[in-house]
């Protein structure tokens, strides 16, 4: 949610203030990441969230945040602020048009950075081992402390399961795909043959 009403933000201001707000928010993931874990330790420390939930959580949305406002801009730099125009221009308010114009051209680029932030959240070991102190175990981190320290079956069919998540993400985005192709054919073919409807 952060990310995109900051990506949101960003695509409104002015070019100059734009870049600058861009170098401060793509920060955390253009330097080292034992320099955010350092910052992001000594930071928690202050308010007394070193090793707990709220702490991880803190520390995994700065990373996490970086890459939706890197997607969600992406996907508003093709957007066509006409149709904002157009629904305003119909008395739909800035709230309803975000919701009902926006939102629904933007969802794609959403759902995109929602999946690379989980996916740089699950494997964040370095931050997660600074903040999390002795109390609060992370799977990733879990299974890294594992791999150094015994010899277990289960880390196998963890990772056997992570290999096999994407392949099956992939497999039903194919058949999404695949089943959507003959409506949109003929929708283009209706169009075709009654070109005054459009």
């Amino acid at each position: 949610f952060i990310g995109t009403i900051a990506a949101y933000g960003l695509s409104r201001t002015h070019p100059r203030a734009r870049g600058l707000l861009n170098m401060v928010i793509l920060t955390p993931i253009t330097i080292p990441v034992i320099v955010v874990g350092i910052a992001a330790y000594l930071g928690l420390s202050d308010f007394g969230l070193v090793g707990s939930t709220t702490g991880i959580v803190l520390a995994h949305s700065l990373g996490a945040i970086s890459y939706v406002v890197v997607i969600v801009s992406a996907t508003l730099t093709n957007f066509d602020r006409r149709l904002e125009q157009a629904a305003m221009s119909m008395r739909a308010g800035p709230t309803r048009t975000f919701w009902r114009v926006t939102l629904p051209l933007i969802r794609p680029g959403i759902i995109g950075g929602a999946f690379f932030a989980f996916l740089h959240s699950f494997d964040e070991v370095v931050v997660t081992s600074l903040v999390s102190g002795f109390a609060i175990r992370t799977l990733p981190l879990k299974m890294w402390e594992n791999i150094r320290n015994q010899i277990d079956p289960t880390i196998a069919a963890v990772a056997s399961l992570l290999m096999l998540l994407p392949v099956l993400y992939l497999v039903i985005l194919y058949f999404a795909w695949w089943r959507a192709q003959p409506r949109a054919r003929s929708v283009d073919q209706r169009m075709a043959a009654n070109p005054g409807d459009a």
